[in-house]
């Protein structure tokens, strides 16, 4: 990668444009991460290649920094303060080719980081931005973001609503219709969801009026029964397509219609796409985020998304790597207090995340079922029938996958003893689906005698 970055920094336009020719084909082709010296080296020469007067070379720069970005690791976020504001100067290039690579060099980021962090840090220079060019591209770029991370990132709308209605009364038509298209994406992820937000904003009546009679046209994704519409045209403008390099380390895009402005969604048994990560310090850092995300004070959408960025990293092979039981079990006392949450959505998204980590850790996961199934068993008794149901149905198919021998016990007596007659009735079950499934156990033989 040297002698590429090498001839990139030549005086010569044509060395250059082989230089950064030659950089993209490297990075697309390889298969190991990036050093911290090197990510630095790439990122200084690359920046320095975006001021080139050629576009050529400075789309080439766009180009390689995206296919770096997938290689990087944290090593690219050191960088962030003087890269993003550079990228969003090139929404603005007399040249579609580089605006274009902007975009998707911007949507990269958001890919391998945080979407919603993206946006706010870019839009701190973009939303207003003296360059109407800047502002419209950008708002093209959130729409594109809205589509491919909405279902998987909650706050990414309500962080991208406010600017993008200030942008109707832009003096450029161009950012007015950008702004319009970009509500009619957000309409299509979150249904009538939407509408119930844009009355938080006391917006004039004609806006609103002129707003609703674009929003007839769309068809709401998550009105669809089966959850496949998951690409929505919004308007003239269509989404940037992006070529995903298959070491990308995070989900891309998820058929989930999930509930973006505060609604309960039912979507809790669609598949969560994997989440690759490439080293323990990395899954160590996704967890501690996880555990910090999921506490009570935190927005109820928040915690869902960390419960399901869980699920993700599961099916994204965290489980073989050798930290991963120790931090599943400093996650048992934020889990435990997600299903005592009063909100049905908060404690059925909990339930199904356990019954997902049953099937797939198997006996793995005993020792965890052992401590949520008595915390289950003040659920399946409350009035509110989600929530009962929920907790019924997680309780059974942890039992299905799970030998909770030590559990046993506590199921018998509450057959037998508890004052309430639900919980009487579901603990008969809970034991005969324990000796159908496991009656050959011998520590679930030994605490059957008992009984």
């Amino acid at each position: 990668m040297e002698e590429a970055l090498e001839l990139a920094r030549a005086k010569d336009t044509k060395e250059r444009m082989a230089g950064v020719e030659r950089l993209h084909q490297l990075l697309e082709a390889s298969r190991k991460g990036l050093s911290a010296a090197e990510t630095t080296s790439l990122v200084d020469c690359c920046l320095d290649l975006l001021k080139d007067n050629n576009f050529r070379v400075c789309q080439g720069a766009l180009q390689a920094l995206a296919s770096a970005a997938v290689l990087s690791g944290e090593h690219l976020k050191l960088h962030f303060n003087a890269l993003v504001p550079a990228v969003v100067e090139r929404l603005g290039d007399g040249k579609h080719p580089v605006r274009d690579a902007a975009r998707r060099f911007l949507l990269t980021l958001m890919e391998v980081s945080s979407p919603t962090i993206i946006v706010e840090r870019a839009g701190s220079y973009a939303w207003t931005h003296k360059s109407w060019r800047i502002r419209e591209e950008f708002a093209r770029t959130v729409t594109s973001a809205i589509s491919l991370f909405a279902s998987t990132e909650l706050p990414l709308q309500r962080a991208i609503l406010p600017p993008i209605l200030q942008m109707l009364n832009d003096s450029n038509h161009g950012v007015r219709e950008a702004a319009i298209s970009c509500i009619e994406e957000m309409y299509a992820q979150a249904g009538d969801q939407f509408r119930d937000e844009l009355q938080r904003h006391s917006l004039p009546a004609s806006m609103v009026k002129d707003i609703n009679a674009r929003l007839e046209r769309i068809e709401p994704q998550n009105r669809s029964l089966d959850g496949l519409n998951n690409k929505v045209a919004a308007g003239e403008m269509k989404p940037v397509s992006i070529n995903y390099k298959r070491s990308s380390p995070r989900a891309k895009n998820s058929s989930r219609g999930a509930s973006l402005f505060g609604a309960e969604g039912d979507d809790t048994e669609k598949p969560i796409e994997p989440i690759k990560v490439y080293s323990e310090k990395e899954l160590i850092m996704q967890f501690e985020k996880i555990a910090s995300t999921l506490v009570p004070d935190k927005d109820w959408s928040v915690r869902i998304v960390a419960m399901q960025q869980v699920e993700g990293l599961v099916s994204g092979g965290a489980s073989e790597y050798a930290c991963f039981r120790g931090l599943l079990k400093q996650l048992m006392g934020p889990l435990s207090t997600q299903l005592s949450d009063r909100r049905s959505s908060v404690v059925k998204q909990a339930c199904h995340l356990l019954c997902f980590l049953s099937k797939e850790l198997l006996g793995d996961f005993e020792a965890c079922a052992e401590i949520f199934i008595p915390v289950l068993f003040k659920l399946v008794v409350i009035t509110v029938l989600v929530i009962a149901e929920s907790a019924d149905n997680c309780i059974k198919t942890m039992l299905q996958n799970c030998k909770v021998a030590r559990v046993l016990p506590r199921i018998a007596d509450c057959a037998k003893n508890d004052r309430n007659a639900v919980l009487r009735s579901r603990c008969c079950e809970y034991a005969l689906l324990i000796l159908e499934h496991w009656a050959d156990a011998p520590e679930i033989q030994r605490s059957a005698d008992l009984y």
